[in-house]
């Protein structure tokens, strides 16, 4: 006969996450959420309330990536946990990536400004907008965010990438979404590089295929053209 713990519900809290004065974004980290299979609403214009069975542990996981992604703030406001349990995450979010750009002397304050207003606007990731507009070289972006994320960055066109390994990923899905496996390290991991180590799609697409991924950066024209080079090499 199965125990009645069997049959019972797992225990579902109710979280509520502020972003300041962005009400612009509220609709955006709710449909975030409701991706993950988080039952979320927004409650207030700046506010969205979650119900879920998650650990406050996850919730602050999948926030602090929200937040590197977006570049907005956010905090828990209402909490079915003590803050210690989700404070980790929150409290050793990388820098901004724009703060970072200008503290190393890339761009200009102003500069950051137009284009962190075009990227809300058109939803189009910070680093990309600031090279479409030719504001910084691939290195510089690249070298940044191995900065941010305190991830390695790897010049592939000098150390090369194991063709074996690289078949993991699919070619098509690799230059979509502008990332490469370069190499297998012990214990079965492998390093991949990434173009824009902060964009969930890619990320989410590469471990599909790739069970335990060691993120790297580098630069999207070098990964596109390992790419060329294994499709010119196989036909």
């Amino acid at each position: 006969m199965a125990t009645a713990d069997a049959t019972l519900p797992a225990e579902r809290t109710r979280w509520r996450i502020s972003v300041g004065d962005r009400a612009d974004v509220v609709f955006q980290l709710r449909d975030y959420f409701r991706r993950l299979g988080v039952a979320a609403e927004v409650c207030k214009p700046t506010e969205v309330e979650l119900t879920t069975e998650f650990l406050g542990s996850e919730l602050a996981k999948y926030l602090a990536d929200w937040i590197r992604v977006v570049d907005v703030p956010a905090k828990f406001v209402l909490r079915g946990a003590p803050l210690a349990e989700i404070s980790w995450s929150l409290e050793k979010r990388p820098p901004r990536l724009g703060s970072l750009l200008v503290r190393k002397g890339f761009v200009s304050e102003e500069q950051i400004e137009v284009a962190l207003n075009e990227s809300r606007e058109t939803g189009e990731m910070l680093g990309s907008c600031l090279l479409r507009k030719g504001l910084i070289f691939e290195e510089e972006l690249a070298r940044t965010l191995s900065d941010q994320l305190t991830v390695p960055y790897l010049s592939i066109g000098r150390i090369g990438v194991n063709a074996e390994v690289a078949r993991l990923l699919p070619r098509e899905v690799g230059e979509r979404f502008g990332a490469i496996p370069v190499r297998a390290e012990e214990g079965g991991a492998v390093q991949v590089a990434f173009a824009d180590p902060t964009d969930p799609d890619a990320l989410e697409a590469v471990e599909r295929y790739v069970d335990d991924v060691r993120i790297a950066v580098a630069e999207l024209s070098d990964i596109r053209l390992a790419w060329r080079r294994f499709r010119n090499s196989s036909t």
